[in-house]
């Protein structure tokens, strides 16, 4: 168990490190694009680019990083004055209406994708075409490890293991011998 928690520990940094990537990309991408323009060649397609191809990872890739650190935006006002065990179940609870959301998302945006590459969608940008079908995977991928991720820590909460994904905040869960 606690292996398969390092290999999905590894391929969310790995996620997270090429949405990284696609936002360095997308800066080198634009600053060339605008000097090239200030002497009126700029780089052809820039504006379908950069959101198919750029912002797609940057935004997905690293849902499961924040997901795997417990980093959404949480109200705790109530959850706070539980005991751990309630907490549990609650996360737990959470986890799993989360699971059922983002397999949903997983589910219709990896249809799309399907039916995206089928017909081999483009866009037209001074005629040059540009496949975009591609960039419609960014999606289901994020999702999927996110959904991975939340499987695991549900897994791992219930049977009172030691997680291998290397969460950096909530560590309630992982001390299960303090209750």
């Amino acid at each position: 168990m606690f292996r398969i928690g390092r290999i999905l520990g590894w391929l969310t940094d790995a996620l997270a490190f090429a949405g990284c990537v696609a936002v360095v990309l997308m800066m080198l991408h634009i600053t060339v694009d605008v000097a090239l323009r200030w002497i009126g060649h700029p780089i052809p397609a820039t504006v379908t680019i950069v959101p198919h191809y750029y912002m797609l990872p940057i935004i997905f890739f690293p849902l499961a990083l924040t997901e795997r650190n417990d980093a959404h935006i949480t109200v705790e006002i109530l959850v706070q004055w539980l005991g751990k065990s309630w907490q549990r179940i609650l996360a737990v609870l959470i986890w799993l209406v989360s699971v059922a959301v983002f397999g949903i998302l997983f589910y219709q945006t990896w249809l799309d994708a399907l039916d995206k590459m089928r017909i081999g969608t483009f866009m037209m940008e001074v005629d040059w075409k540009i496949p975009i079908w591609a960039s419609y995977f960014f999606l289901p991928v994020g999702f999927g490890l996110a959904i991975l991720v939340l499987i695991y820590r549900i897994v791992v909460v219930v049977t009172r293991r030691k997680s291998g994904l290397g969460e950096t905040q909530h560590q309630a869960f992982q001390d299960h011998a303090a209750d």
